[in-house]
């Protein structure tokens, strides 16, 4: 990334135990570094959002460390993203990139965004409420973008020289949650509050119903397993009294609106599968 003509290159070390920041700094001088200390667990979520705090380019693009770049990369770039778009690896792009095998590998480029500044700042940028590997919070970015009316638009490989190969144990262990946890919250919280927004015409929620909304989901997540393949999270979206009970033969009654969403898993593995 150095060697593209960038505006600025900016590295987040949030609390790296094998010493990020002082790395880059005597290899790297050119880098501004961004740290993030004191942190027991890796959010890829916030290290993001605390680089995009510190830069001052008018697209922001976000590169995980184990990304080279290929040469021409920036050149390209600068002519294939129209206005009002926003840059991404489809799945099949970043599966082609997985050499090794594992299965949380086929998703090693999804993180790999470009967007105007401007509009990553108006959606609040990326989620840190989500937590844990494969939470999803760049998928939401990606939904919230879309819902104030930027565009898609799916990058090139002709981008990416490689991608630095290692195993699934390595990309989870510095994360809070178990994948198995943090994936399965993510998909119920983000479809719960894909469909709030939606309904609210907003591009994100505020923060104490985001917190609300993911220990529901969270709670739920952690009981799906081997014996139980099927799992719900409730919603309440509203509730208020019956103003003429008595015309339905009772003194009071309430009347709610829930949102129920399910998980429904079928044939369960001896073994997990990376």
């Amino acid at each position: 990334m150095v060697a593209q003509p960038c505006n600025e290159v900016i590295v987040v070390d949030y609390s790296c135990p094998q010493g990020t920041a002082e790395f880059v700094a005597a290899n790297f001088p050119s880098v501004r570094i961004v740290s993030v200390p004191g942190q027991d667990h890796f959010s890829n979520w916030r290290a993001r959002n605390a680089g995009a705090a510190a830069a001052t380019s008018n697209v922001l693009i976000f590169v995980d460390a184990d990304t080279l770049m290929a040469e021409g990369a920036m050149d390209w770039l600068a002519t294939h993203l129209p206005p009002r778009t926003f840059g991404f690896f489809d799945s099949k792009t970043s599966r082609a990139f997985n050499r090794d095998g594992p299965r949380v590998a086929a998703n090693q480029l999804k993180g790999f965004q470009i967007v105007p500044a401007a509009a990553f700042r108006r959606v609040g940028g990326y989620d840190e409420v989500l937590e844990g590997y494969a939470a999803g919070a760049d998928t939401d970015l990606e939904q919230r973008l879309s819902m104030i009316g930027l565009r898609r638009r799916p990058l090139d490989a002709c981008i990416v020289k490689s991608i630095i190969q290692h195993d699934a144990s390595s990309r989870t262990t510095h994360h809070a949650q178990p994948i198995a946890s943090s994936y399965t919250a993510g998909l119920l919280y983000r479809a719960a509050k894909r469909i709030l927004l939606r309904m609210n015409r907003r591009a994100e929620l505020p923060i104490g119903i985001r917190r609300n909304l993911y220990q529901v989901a969270s709670e739920a997540a952690r009981t799906l397993g081997p014996k139980q393949s099927r799992v719900t999270m409730n919603v309440k979206l509203s509730e208020e009294p019956i103003l003429m009970p008595r015309q339905l033969g009772f003194e009071r009654g309430r009347q709610s609106a829930m949102l129920r969403l399910e998980i429904s898993m079928e044939e369960a593995l001896k073994e997990p599968v990376a």
